[in-house]
């Protein structure tokens, strides 16, 4: 017996015809997945219906495992376009984020721009007050200085035309005048020296020396009394520093401590310890030392514990240490109190 299947386009049905010798019978068996397709198939089975049965069984399971691979592909498929649909989101994303960076540099660059001209705008006023400052810098110290100059000498000269005509206190005023005139022309020059800090350097400050020659050539610029003694650490001929401003701001120490002793004779003791990147200098003293409530103050502009009647002194010499050391990143320190002495240590870079 010969069997022949047919699927029409127009019908859901399976269409089975059995054909025999004269007549055939015709099966109709529902499909209901297959549509808009024709398929013929030619099977050759034993006459008998239970054979038949099984011969459209299995052609039922082959379509059904032809449909099941027909979804995967579709789900395979969909899942591509999928996938695919998200890697373009991310593309998108990473665009937008990238666009978004471009912007950011953008509002940055402007800002730095912006930052530039403000910044050139203060050098260029930085600039100005410092040729301010040198202009009052050179008045400070020829103009003023001249006329006080005038005062000096001619109460000089008043007193060598009047010396018959004068009395002791007389004297004693003229003395006085000029101690004041010497007083004033200290204080611009301090003044001058203040301003100069960090802005004008001569060829002392690029000449290297032993510390230990260092500290004896400001003992001989200081020539302490001879009841006075100063002491030199060790140490200072292990290092080789820059001259200045070094030996002015050790100088300004030693002669403060020297100055402001309140005894007839004293002990000083200078000192310098030698760490990785720093140097330690000290200098202590066995004076009248510092009520803590002045620490601050000292170290300001024209400032000084005792009337200048009584110390002679502009009150700038350690406002000018503070500034030279913090000048270079270093930091300033007192130890002290009311009668038992002071210590001043700063720390200063080995490499400067």
């Amino acid at each position: 017996m010969l069997i022949a299947f047919r699927t029409f386009s127009n019908e859901k049905h399976l269409k089975i015809t059995s054909y025999w010798a004269i007549s055939c019978t015709t099966y109709f068996v529902p499909v209901p997945w297959v549509n808009d397709m024709e398929t013929s198939t030619m099977i050759s089975i034993e006459d008998n219906s239970q054979d038949f049965q099984k011969a459209v069984l299995n052609i039922l399971e082959d379509f059904e495992t032809e449909k099941k691979q027909l979804e995967q592909s579709q789900y395979a498929f969909l899942n591509i376009l999928e996938d695919n649909d998200e890697e373009r989101k991310q593309l998108q994303q990473s665009q937008r984020a990238f666009l978004n960076i471009l912007e950011d540099m953008d509002v940055e660059k402007n800002k730095l721009e912006i930052e530039i001209s403000a910044r050139k705008h203060t050098e260029e006023r930085l600039k100005q007050a410092n040729m301010e400052l040198d202009n009052f810098a050179y008045a400070a110290s020829h103009d003023l200085k001249a006329p006080l100059r005038v005062i000096a000498n001619a109460s000089q000269w008043l007193e060598e035309d009047l010396t018959e005509h004068l009395t002791d206190e007389t004297r004693e005023n003229m003395a006085l005048l000029r101690g004041r005139v010497k007083r004033m022309e200290k204080l611009l020059d301090d003044l001058l020296e203040y301003s100069r800090i960090g802005r004008k350097e001569d060829e002392r400050f690029l000449e290297s020396v032993q510390g230990d020659a260092l500290m004896n050539n400001i003992i001989e610029l200081l020539s302490p009394p001879q009841n006075f003694i100063v002491t030199v650490g060790k140490d200072f001929s292990k290092i080789t520093v820059k001259r200045m401003p070094l030996q002015q701001i050790l100088l300004n120490l030693i002669s403060n401590a020297i100055k402001h002793h309140d005894k007839k004779e004293g002990h000083i003791d200078t000192m310098v310890e030698v760490g990785d990147q720093y140097y330690t200098f000290s200098v202590k003293d066995d004076g009248p030392g510092i009520a803590s409530q002045f620490h601050e103050q000292i170290f300001q502009l024209f400032q000084t514990l005792k009337p200048r009647d009584q110390v002679e002194g502009s009150g700038m010499g350690l406002a000018m240490v503070k500034k030279y050391v913090e000048r270079v990143g270093g930091k300033l320190h007192l130890e002290s109190s009311e009668g038992h002495g002071s210590t001043f240590s700063f720390t200063w870079p080995i490499n400067r």
